[in-house]
């Protein structure tokens, strides 16, 4: 199974996170297929504009697959940064537009690239999140991303509390663009996606490029300053502890339901 469905709706392209029995998690095979894949529909001709959505009801993405935090350490957690940046990069670099349609949670990386598109189309399930501080991960590069958009004040709420913010509250903030039906959100996403596919192609290019610019420098010093700070904190432990509490709580839950399936 591909964890990256790529589908056409004319001259718009549909990327489709394809790990839908981990929320969408993002790992090491989904990042880079999606980096060649946003490469590949930016560089043909036949292609307007792109929609990201994702498998399943559940999750847009629930962002970094924890079983991978399992894997850092205070030297190797530098590199992991990087590789993030080119992530959202993917879509951050794109010559022509970008929507998502959210089906479910967005949160940690899948919160932070949806933030990265032009437009956000969402369902009222919807529930956007920035929860790395609860995985004992600093929130560096998403509360840069998020203060873009939302502010200073709000940003150092979410990312503190980590609590989950609704479609309503989204909307209100400026994390999503639009609320519809749910089985309204993927169709509205490629009429968006269509409508901006048609603007004329070198002024959009260059009006991306130029936005793009307004926050590099900002951007730039957040990953170069996460490498330093996800040191300190990998260096901890703190990180991978969390990691495994999750793993184990994960373990267990699978285990009650296989059991509850086998006795009921």
């Amino acid at each position: 199974m591909a964890v990256i469905e790529i589908s056409r709706d004319a001259e718009v392209a549909i990327v489709m996170f394809n790990r839908p029995e981990v929320l969408n998690a993002v790992d090491e095979e989904l990042r880079a297929r999606f980096i060649d894949t946003m490469q590949a529909l930016d560089a043909d001709a036949g292609v307007r504009a792109v929609v990201i959505t994702a498998a399943g009801n559940r999750a847009f993405s629930a962002g970094q697959d924890l079983d991978m935090a399992l894997t850092l350490t205070a030297d190797n957690v530098g590199d992991w940064f990087r590789k993030l940046k080119l992530f959202y990069g993917a879509v951050r670099d794109m010559t022509k537009p970008v929507v998502v349609a959210l089906n479910g949670v967005a949160a940690g990386a899948g919160f932070q690239i949806s933030l990265h598109s032009d437009l956000r189309i969402a369902h009222p399930g919807v529930r956007m999140s920035q929860p790395e501080v609860n995985a004992g991960i600093p929130s560096i590069v998403g509360s840069m991303i998020m203060r873009e958009v939302i502010g200073l004040a709000r940003t150092a709420e979410m990312a503190l509390s980590c609590r989950f913010v609704g479609a309503d509250e989204a909307l209100s903030y400026g994390l999503i663009n639009e609320i519809v039906p749910p089985e309204q959100v993927l169709p509205r996403a490629i009429e968006r996606a269509r409508e901006l596919g048609a603007k004329p192609p070198t002024a959009m290019r260059l009006s991306r490029a130029w936005l793009r610019e307004l926050t590099q420098p900002a951007y730039d010093a957040a990953i170069e300053a996460a490498v330093v700070i996800q040191r300190e904190a990998f260096g901890t432990g703190e990180p991978q502890a969390a990691a495994q509490a999750f793993v184990a709580r994960r373990s267990h839950t699978r285990t009650s339901q296989a059991n509850s399936g086998a006795t009921g």
